[in-house]
């Protein structure tokens, strides 16, 4: 599985508690009652999560994912997919729409199309859940899984972020309010979108009032 969350860091019994200040204060637009569970596509101050690059004194302000409406298509046509062997099937053979088929041939092309479906679904849950976004109090992080083999990972800093501005357009979009995050930088990675976020107003205020803070105490 991909190592982008690890359990948090335990301190020893020998080992004295740090105590530093934090390089970017935290938004006050973020409220740490807002805590989601582990399936949540927005999170913020999740204490039991961690990421493999986290940095000592680095504290996680938001996790991302897209909004649990994008997964609907490909969960409907999942649906399909597991009716083909018990209902499409059978009422193709019944309506002689396809030549008979042996029974033992039946059970084997069924279970090979399970096979494939739960494929689909476990490629397509795992995507959805592995790509995230992650603003810290000192960063904003963009990691992509593309076919469960490939790992991009992308940050900068707050201090480099240059404009921040959301879309949120369309009935289903305002309804369930979610939209893109863009935001441009003055790093390596001079654009990163935060697609089809939960809450994108909430989050160009939260980065955008880090972004403010982090000027402050330059």
């Amino acid at each position: 599985m991909p190592d982008l969350f690890v359990a948090p860091k335990k301190e020893t019994e020998t080992e004295e508690p740090k105590v530093s200040e934090p390089k970017t204060t935290l938004p006050n637009v973020v409220p740490p009652e807002s805590k989601g569970g582990s399936l949540s596509a927005f999170m913020t101050y999740p204490d039991s999560v961690r990421f493999n690059t986290q940095e000592d004194e680095e504290q996680i302000v938001m996790l991302l994912r897209k909004h649990w409406i994008t997964n609907i298509p490909w969960m409907l046509f999942s649906v399909i997919l597991l009716l083909v062997p018990t209902v499409i099937l059978p009422l193709l053979l019944t309506q002689k729409v396809l030549p008979p088929i042996p029974a033992n041939l039946t059970l084997i092309i069924s279970l090979f199309w399970y096979l494939c479906t739960t494929g689909f679904i476990l490629v397509n849950f795992i995507g959805w859940y592995f790509n995230v976004y992650i603003v810290t109090n000192e960063r904003i992080i963009d990691v992509d899984f593309y076919q469960l083999l490939y790992k991009r990972l992308a940050s900068t800093r707050i201090a480099k972020i240059q404009d921040l501005s959301y879309k949120l357009g369309g009935v289903v979009r305002a309804i369930f309010d979610y939209g893109d995050v863009n935001i441009q930088t003055a790093g390596t990675e001079a654009n990163f979108c935060f697609e089809a976020v939960p809450h994108p107003e909430q989050v160009v205020r939260a980065i955008g009032e880090m972004t403010e803070k982090s000027e402050e105490n330059v």
